[in-house]
């Protein structure tokens, strides 16, 4: 149960010392915009730590209350009428030795004023405009970093492993979208191989990746998502079994990318790849 200790203050420029208790954590720092508390209540929790959350305030910028959590972390709304007003606030109030982490899941539109602040700026592109958005993302710089390459880890570790010291000679993803998740492993097998990436369309409904094949003469690994997501099924050869796969929410992966700082490099490497048969898929 949260503790009914509230504080509110007013923001300045610099870094003024308000009425807010210490935090256990103060190395790392969560900036949640687009209004969602329970993202930043989460990372408060996981890392006992002060995350924030952006309101807006209209009328009655420069404000913050502040809401202590049991484990000793906090969560801290922010109103604030502009991204310049927001900075100042956030400023004000955030640990001298945090990593701020900034997480804007709207439109890949990179806040230069918070971008500059952050030791990492984590977005969440979505399906739509994907290669601008990628062409945004790389222009940003190595702190930004979509939560789609996150959400891919469990793919290239379960890719990884099947491979030992074995390098494949083809690569072929199938998909129902091309999507972030799907580019993104094309990159990754880019930067890994050193070769492109063979789109197939997924016979099923799918709004990303379901099905992996990899392989060279005399092999071959295929690995794809059993049916309600919630397993990989693999063939290797003539041995088939299952691994778990991990059911997550955005919560779950951003709270995974706050663990993973700073943003792996091979991720800015990735949004750069090379696709075949890309214009086929839906």
């Amino acid at each position: 149960m949260e503790e009914a200790v509230r504080e509110r203050g007013r923001g300045e420029d610099g870094r003024k010392k308000f009425p807010i208790p210490p935090v256990p954590n103060p190395s790392v720092a969560l900036l949640a915009l687009g209004g969602q508390r329970s993202w930043a209540k989460k990372a408060a929790a996981a890392f006992s730590c002060r995350a924030f959350y952006f309101e807006g305030g209209e009328g009655e910028g420069g404000k913050f209350e502040c809401l202590q959590l049991p484990g000793g972390g906090q969560i801290v709304s922010l109103k604030a009428q502009d991204e310049l007003a927001l900075s100042h606030l956030l400023l004000s109030l955030l640990p001298e030795e945090a990593d701020l982490v900034v997480f804007d899941p709207g439109k890949i539109e990179i806040k230069g004023d918070l971008y500059a602040l952050s030791s990492c700026y984590v977005t969440a592109a979505g399906s739509r405009e994907v290669l601008k958005n990628f062409s945004l993302l790389k222009r940003a710089g190595k702190k930004a970093i979509d939560l789609s390459w996150t959400k891919g880890e469990e793919w290239r570790e379960r890719i990884a492993s099947s491979l030992f010291s074995k390098i494949p000679a083809f690569f072929e993803v199938e998909t129902g979208s091309l999507d972030p998740s799907s580019l993104l492993l094309a990159g990754w097998a880019r930067e890994k191989f050193g070769l492109p990436t063979k789109f197939r369309q997924s016979p099923s409904y799918s709004s990303s990746v379901s099905k992996v094949v990899f392989g060279a003469p005399g092999w071959q690994v295929c690995i794809k998502e059993a049916q309600g997501g919630g397993a990989f099924e693999i063939q290797d050869g003539q041995r088939s079994f299952k691994a778990p796969k991990r059911a997550w929410g955005t919560e779950d992966f951003l709270i995974r990318q706050m663990e993973l700082l700073p943003p792996d490099p091979l991720y800015f490497k990735s949004l750069d790849f090379e696709a075949l048969g890309a214009k086929d898929v839906g």
